[in-house]
Formats: C-alpha cells, structure tokens, sequence
C-alpha cells in the first residue's frame, strides 16, 4: 500500500511539473505574439503621413497599444510567479539530493575504511576457509560478493546524485537569468507606458478641444461604414427570401448547401481566421467609440488590424455570392454557405469570380492600405438566416 501511495505521489509532481510546463510555454509564446502586436501598432503610429489629420486614428492606435502593453506585463508577471515557484521546487529538490549525497558519501567512507582494515586477498580468503563448516563458508563468499555489489551501486548512486545536483543548479541559474530578463522587460515596458499614457492624455486634450469635428469626422465614417451594411444586408436579406419555402420556415437548400450548412454549424468556435495574422481593434455589437466617448459604434462584424499586403481568405467552403466594387477601391466580397454568409469588406484586389465555388483558407482577395493612417484593416462579418452573429463566436481564439 505504501509503495502505491510513493507511485501515486511521484505522478504527481510530475503530472504538477508538466503543467508548469505547458503554462510557461503558453505564457512565453502569448509574450511573443504580444510584442509582436505592439510592434505593428508602434509602425503605424510613426508612419502615419498626416499627424493632425489622422488623430483619432493614432489615438484609437496609442490606446490600443497601451491596452497591449498591460497586458503584456501582466503575461510577464505571471511567468514570473511561475519562476518563483519553480525556483522554490527546484531548490527544495537541491537541498534534498545535498543531503542525500552526504549520506551516502558518509557510508561509502566508512565502508572504505572496513575494507581497508580487510583489505589484503589473502584475510578473505582466510576469513572463508576459517569458516567451521562448508555452508558458513558460502554465507561468507556470499557476503564477500554482495558487499563488492554494494560498494559498486554506492559509487553509481554518488555520481548520479552529482550529476543531479548538477542539473539543478544550471537550472536554477538558467532561471535566474530568465527572471532577471523578465523583470528588465516589465521595466522597459513600464517606462514606456509612463510616456504613453502622458501622450494619450495631451491627445484626448486636443481632440475634447476640437470634439465636435472630430465627432462629425467620425460619423462621416460610420455613415458610410452603414450604408455600404445596408447594401450588404439587402443582398443577404434577399437570398435568405428566395432560398426560404414560402410554406416553411426554413432554408429550402439543397442537399449539397444543408451539408454546408450543418459543417458550418458544427465549427462554431473552430472555424480558420480570415486573414493568417491579426488583432481585433474593434468588437462586435453596439458600442461607445474608444476615444470620443459621446459618439456610440454599431458594428455589424470586427474590425482586424493586419499587415501591409495581407491577403484575404475564405473561412469555410462555399459559393461566391456577390461581389460589391466600390468607387473608392474598397470591395467587398459576400460568400455563401448554405445558411450561412461570411462578408469581408475593404478588400483592393479581388481573386474570384461571382459564383465560384470556395475553398476553406483559399485566398479570396488582397486587402487595402489607408494611405493617411498606414492602417490595413479587415472588416469581417458572418449572417445566419439574414441576421448578424458576432463573429467570436465562431471563429477559433477570436
């Protein structure tokens, strides 16, 4: 029962330390992609070309980025505390093997110096021929043989604790370097932050000072943003009509698009990203604006923030539906599957063709740049039955 109960509690120090693991990495690899995001977001704000002009963009980027930015040290803050832990462990571990390794020094020294004393071939082999009788005699050989046996697995024992030991203390340097590193990190970012939050602060002055243009700037934008919806909206509305049965209330599909439709439905929350990298900058529903705060945001789908040139794909299998060219070289690409609509709008170049059938992950189109704000951005939505769901939902880590 003891010996279960050992078994038992060694899986699980191991099964704690593989978690620690899988933390560390997961942490470590949300580091990176935080980094990497804030790095986009501090190219856009320097290359943006017109400064006065696009000052709720920077702004809407700086906050951005100081959101990124908190909760980058909280991601380092919390691969610190699993340092410490680990650190504390592994010195637990140390102390454990140093006393352990004295121990056993401490019995190979005294058999060392039993062996000495009998140390000369010719004392063992009387010491078994002065035996009274043949089977003291074996008793005696054998103990000669297992004492020889347990002189050779100290010697193993010693190095492999060594060795151990050692292990444990390139660790524990390794780890004191990682913190070390993490908390020079966490310093630089906090210096950074200190600066950013007294540039948003002069930002917001100048813009509470102008309020009412940058308000109508904005709703210039959300006017066309809406109206380019309705288009959309329409086209769907009206594909949603002529695929209903009058007499139902459901899709009248065919066997094919119920077969999409129910793949679909089956990838809530699995489906690929519409584009290969990305941030959300801006969040499904109804919402006030991140920076004018008296101004409310209807957003119908997200708004994804990517790199200069990103290509546009296709989330699921489907049917190009309709194509919408607009004037000012931002199109909008409408795919049907089954029930469902995925919508990817601000597009500069398009691949496909109205009717085409899709792939899942085919690229569909190039993305287009704004030329003041340098900003790339992918506004994305998904329709179920003609009505917008948020697409968080759906699409895998969104």
């Amino acid at each position: 029962m003891r010996f279960v109960l050992t078994i038992l509690f060694l899986f699980s120090l191991l099964g704690d330390g593989m978690l620690f693991a899988q933390s560390k990495e997961t942490l470590e690899r949300k580091r990176q992609e935080l980094t990497s995001d804030i790095k986009q977001i501090e190219k856009l704000i320097d290359n943006s070309l017109n400064k006065k002009r696009a000052l709720v963009t920077n702004l809407e980027n700086l906050k951005f980025k100081i959101d990124l930015q908190k909760k980058l040290i909280m991601n380092i803050n919390n691969q610190l505390n699993i340092i410490v832990d680990e650190t504390e462990r592994n010195t637990i571990e140390l102390n454990q093997l140093l006393k352990k390794q004295k121990k056993v020094k401490e019995d190979y020294a005294s058999m060392v110096l039993k062996s000495y004393k009998h140390k000369s071939k010719l004392n063992r082999i009387m010491f078994v021929f002065s035996a009274n009788n043949f089977t003291q005699a074996y008793k005696r050989l054998q103990y000669y043989k297992q004492y020889v046996k347990y002189k050779d697995k100290q010697i193993q024992q010693i190095r492999l604790n060594t060795k151990l030991i050692d292990d444990a203390l390139k660790k524990l340097d390794e780890q004191k370097t990682q913190k070390q590193d993490l908390i020079l990190a966490n310093e630089k970012i906090k210096i950074n932050l200190d600066k950013e939050n007294l540039t948003q602060k002069n930002m917001i002055v100048e813009i509470r000072a102008d309020e009412k243009r940058f308000v109508n700037q904005i709703k210039i934008k959300q006017k066309q943003t809406q109206e380019i919806d309705k288009q959309i909206e329409k086209i769907i509305a009206e594909a949603t009509a002529r695929a209903k049965n009058k007499n139902l209330s459901e899709f009248n599909l065919t066997a094919e698009a119920k077969l999409i439709s129910k793949k679909f439905n089956e990838n809530k929350g699995k489906l690929p990203w519409p584009v290969e990298k990305g941030m959300i900058i801006l969040r499904y529903g109804r919402q006030p604006h991140p920076i004018v705060k008296t101004t409310t945001i209807q957003s119908n789908g997200v708004r994804i923030l990517t790199s200069k040139n990103q290509e546009v794909r296709s989330i699921f299998d489907g049917k190009v539906h309709s194509i919408i060219v607009s004037k000012n070289g931002s199109h909008a690409i409408l795919i049907q599957h089954g029930i469902f609509f995925s919508v990817y709008k601000n597009l500069t170049e398009i691949y496909v063709k109205k009717g085409e059938i899709i792939e899942t992950k085919q690229a569909i189109g190039k993305l287009n740049t704004n030329k003041s704000t340098g900003q790339t951005i992918l506004n994305f939505s998904i329709f179920k039955d003609g009505l917008t769901q948020n697409p968080s939902a759906w699409i895998y880590k969104m």
